[in-house]
């Protein structure tokens, strides 16, 4: 693998590809480092909205889960 880092100066920039890479699919990527803020995806903003709850319902998560287990066991 050959990762390098490099602060371009202009719109075009010319990448020398090693002989063991030739005839192969490679992946070649790019995007900033530490610029831009990622956007939080779906999930994220299910966990903030979601998260805490149960809290003032007393649940044991350990009971919970065997309980759900159980059921899963009892088929």
């Amino acid at each position: 693998m050959i990762r390098e880092i490099i602060k371009p100066q202009t719109q075009n920039h010319t990448i020398k590809i090693p002989k063991d890479y030739l005839n192969r699919e490679i992946e070649i990527l790019i995007f900033p480092i530490g610029s831009v803020k990622p956007q939080s995806n779906n999930r994220d903003r299910l966990i903030k909205k979601t998260s805490g709850i149960l809290s003032d319902r007393k649940i044991d998560p350990l009971l919970w889960q065997k309980k759900i287990r159980n059921e899963w066991d009892n088929r």
